[in-house]
Parts: structure tokens; sequence; C-alpha cells
């Protein structure tokens, strides 16, 4: 709804509806990375700092650690729930009509 008007000019310059829906679809995959990169960051950070904080109590074990498999799953839960929730915004996106989609405020 807040994109309506970008929506319509890409629409009136000839973009068909395919394009807007995978404008949508793409810019979701972008943040599906970029959040699943950010939570692996956070992720790291935590590990650190519970290992470096309970290592001398356990002569020096490591409680936490974190896999490859669990990076990989991560990744690909992200992904996959950010393009689930951008079905319905990009369909509805691709389905506006250009003089409503132009015309509105």
């Amino acid at each position: 709804a807040e994109r309506t008007k970008e929506i319509g000019v890409i629409r009136a310059l000839g973009g068909r509806r395919k394009d807007i829906s995978r404008l949508f679809t793409a810019e979701s995959f972008i943040l599906g990375l970029l959040s699943a990169t950010l939570a692996i960051v956070i992720a790291y950070l935590g590990e650190f700092i519970i290992n470096s904080a309970l290592s001398n109590l356990l002569d020096r074990a490591r409680i936490v650690e974190i896999s490859t498999g669990n990076i990989i799953f991560a990744v690909i839960i992200a992904v996959l729930i950010a393009l689930l929730a951008s079905l319905a915004p990009s369909s509805r996106a691709a389905r506006l009509n250009t003089i409503e989609a132009l015309s509105a405020d």
C-alpha cells in the first residue's frame, strides 16, 4: 500500500505484472539473506560471550557450539519465511490497476 505510486509508474513505463511480482520477490529474498546473516553474527557473538563467561567454571570446556548445519538451516529457514511472507503482497501489487495506482495518495 505504501508503494502504490511506484508500482503505478513501473506499470505505466511498460512493466508487466510478472516484473512487479519479481521485484517484490527479489526484495524479500535479499531481506531474508540479510536477516539470516545478522542472526548468525548475533549467534556467534552470543556463543563467544557464553563460552568465555563459563570457561573458567568448567575447565575451558565449550558450552555452546554452532555447527555448519545450523548455519545452513538458519539461512534456508530465513529465506523461506521471507519468500512466503512476500507472496500475498507481491500478488496484490501485480494485480493493481495502473491508473488507480498512479492516482493514489
